[in-house]
């Protein structure tokens, strides 16, 4: 039987239940449980990943293991180290059932062969997912409290801030403090963004001009811009602040009167993490309070840079064509994705994709030069015209080659199996009648060779039988995109050039330009 063990730990611990002791118990387990019927023993494991969703590497891992039949049997110290959500539970317990692994959690003792032990599984599921919400629950009040009460609640100062730890009635917390040298660097950008009127876009071009860089000693960009001159920290709370927020929809932690203009605003729930990427979250969702900490922009200048950030955002008519890969090309030498600058020439409009890290940073970061559009377009569309004529060509697309052929292969391997299982018993039939004879213990040693001789072929047609599934499931699925990319080609000419675009971000996994190879992943 093929074993199979998971593993998590949602941060990094040396306790009892770490990762590593979790395999360790569940290998002890299944050593002294299924010690004559173990063929071979797999770990998986996801350090660091929380049990509220299946988006873990060593999970996916796992499930693809399964569904292509490569584990008999899966062991888990306990159930909540697979899943705390009941839902994702419910679907990898019915891979499970699907692909007939047996499935095992050594702290529950839970047998789900019974119909008694499938319920008890789930009842125990509930239990650990009310733990999860409850712990998640009282983790944000308790924030939220800190919060409201005028304390960092965690995670990098803002500009122009160091944390500090104080203590208050016995317990440690932390608060924020201006750095004076970065404070004056914030309050230049303020005073720079007014005094000239900028857009964000014109602010990062002239400091390109210019040559005026971040500390870090990289170009502006509109984002860093966007977030030091959005900041609340730094801004004296006053009545006027208060309104602003409000207007927004915000939940405002204080009465209005209390924003005396002492300290600066502290704002919790501004953004959350999804996927590892922090986002700005509704405002109506943003709690806003009074901090205990000192601000360093006045609200007048603060909301006179509010005022203009809104001022100088519009909608405008796109004026040209979208590129075909807009939004899909990416730079070949550093990674980043290109972006699209015009040029006029006499009555003629071209548009290029450019590399903004160059464009941003200069040579010596990244050396790729513009390309017209026009060309890489088309050859993109010169590789979906040929796979529409012929199909099978988008193998060599989809990051897979054509698939081996491992019939014969199979056909081979059970075949000497066969060969070697007969020998097996002639051999077992010579025994018996040389049973008392000398020759016997040399019988017997030439039965037990043979016999993990066989043991190893059955292994191999084990592995290309599963080969030969996955080769059936990716010809399936390269087949089904081959399809897609042949519907879609066909009226093609019928969409205008944003819809084309939005085609291309479907079906292209992957597109690279290096200055002289494209390389297209569908």
């Amino acid at each position: 039987m093929r074993f199979a063990t998971y593993g998590r730990k949602s941060v990094y611990s040396d306790k009892s239940d770490s990762v590593d002791n979790q395999q360790k118990m569940c290998r002890d387990f299944v050593n002294f449980k299924f010690s004559d019927c173990i063929d071979s023993f797999e770990c998986y494991s996801d350090e660091g990943f929380t049990g509220a969703n299946t988006n873990r590497p060593g999970l996916q891992r796992l499930l693809s293991d399964i569904s292509n039949d490569l584990i008999d049997v899966l062991v888990v110290y306990q159930l909540d180290r697979i899943s705390r959500d009941v839902r994702d539970f419910a679907n990898i317990y019915a891979i499970l059932e699907e692909k007939k692994v047996m499935f095992i959690s050594i702290k529950e003792n839970i047998d789900t062969t019974t119909p008694i032990g499938k319920a008890m599984m789930y009842v125990t599921m509930v239990f650990a997912q009310m733990e999860r919400e409850t712990i998640a629950a009282r983790v944000t009040d308790n924030m939220i409290g800190l919060a409201k009460k005028g304390f960092w609640t965690g995670g990098n100062p803002p500009y122009g801030y160091r944390r500090e730890r104080i203590e208050v009635n016995g317990k440690t917390h932390v608060i924020i403090v201006p750095v004076p040298e970065a404070a004056e660097y914030v309050e230049w950008i303020f005073d720079t963004f007014l005094q000239n009127n900028y857009s964000l876009n014109g602010m990062e071009t002239a400091f390109k001009q210019q040559g005026k860089r971040t500390i870090n000693g990289a170009f502006f960009s509109t984002s860093q811009l966007h977030k030091i001159l959005t900041m609340p920290y730094c801004v004296t709370a006053t009545p006027e602040v208060w309104d602003f927020y409000s207007s927004l929809g915000c939940q405002m932690a204080d009465k209005r009167d209390s924003w005396d203009g002492k300290y600066g605003v502290m704002i919790y729930g501004r953004s959350t993490e999804r996927n590892k990427k922090h986002q700005v979250q509704e405002k109506e969702k943003w709690i806003v309070a009074e901090g205990i900490h000192k601000p360093f922009i006045s609200a007048e200048k603060w909301l006179m840079a509010q005022k203009q950030l809104k001022e100088n955002i519009f909608e405008r008519k796109k004026k040209y064509d979208i590129p075909l890969l807009k939004g899909v090309l990416r730079c070949g030498k550093c990674g980043r994705l290109m972006q699209v600058s015009r040029k006029k020439y006499a009555s003629k409009v071209s548009s290029y994709y450019f590399c903004i890290k160059r464009a941003r940073q200069g040579v010596d970061f990244c050396d790729m030069n513009m390309i017209n559009c026009e060309i890489l377009d088309n050859k993109v569309l010169d590789i979906f015209k040929q796979i529409k004529a012929d199909p099978s060509i988008v193998l060599k697309y989809a990051g897979a080659d054509k698939p081996k052929n491992n019939e014969n292969i199979l056909k081979d391997l059970e075949q000497r199996a066969d060969a070697l299982q007969k020998k097996i018993e002639q051999l077992t039939e010579t025994l018996f009648d040389l049973k008392e004879s000398s020759a016997a213990k040399y019988i017997i040693a030439k039965i037990e060779k043979e016999d993990l001789n066989l043991e190893a072929l059955k292994r191999e047609i084990e592995l290309a039988k599963s080969d030969i599934r996955q080769n059936k499931n990716a010809v399936k699925t390269v087949e089904e995109r081959a399809a897609e990319i042949v519907r879609l080609m066909s009226g093609l000419e019928g969409f205008s050039a944003a819809e084309k675009n939005q085609i291309i971000k479907e079906v292209v996994q992957k597109c690279t330009w290096d200055g002289k190879t494209l390389f297209l992943k569908l």
